[in-house]
């Protein structure tokens, strides 16, 4: 399944994406996408991100040029200018190494 729109709604696996802009909703990859407004994680709101500099990068992470995410949820203390994926589930800054999103 996935995101599908219709005339007037958004969706992600048949479940309506609250908020969701038709005109502008573009899908991304990874279960990522954003609208005019809003980045999306299947279908939920990614809290804080920037839909301007937002980018999916892969296993679930993505970042933005203030937060480094994975799964729609924030990094907390991820330095986002050093952040990249390096293996299945894992990623890394300039500090720390990240297993499914949580510091190891």
């Amino acid at each position: 399944m996935g995101y599908a729109k219709d005339a007037f709604d958004v969706y992600y696996n048949e479940q309506k994406v609250v908020g969701g802009s038709v005109v502008s909703f573009k899908v991304l990859t990874d279960g990522y996408a954003k609208d005019a407004f809003k980045v999306y994680f299947r279908g939920q709101t990614v809290a804080d991100a920037s839909i301007h500099s937002f980018q999916p990068l892969s296993q679930g992470y993505a970042k933005d040029s203030f937060n480094a995410y994975y799964s729609g949820k924030k990094i907390q203390g991820a330095s986002v200018s050093s952040f990249q994926v390096i293996g299945t589930g894992i990623a890394k800054d300039s500090f720390y190494t990240y297993r499914f999103g949580q510091k190891i």
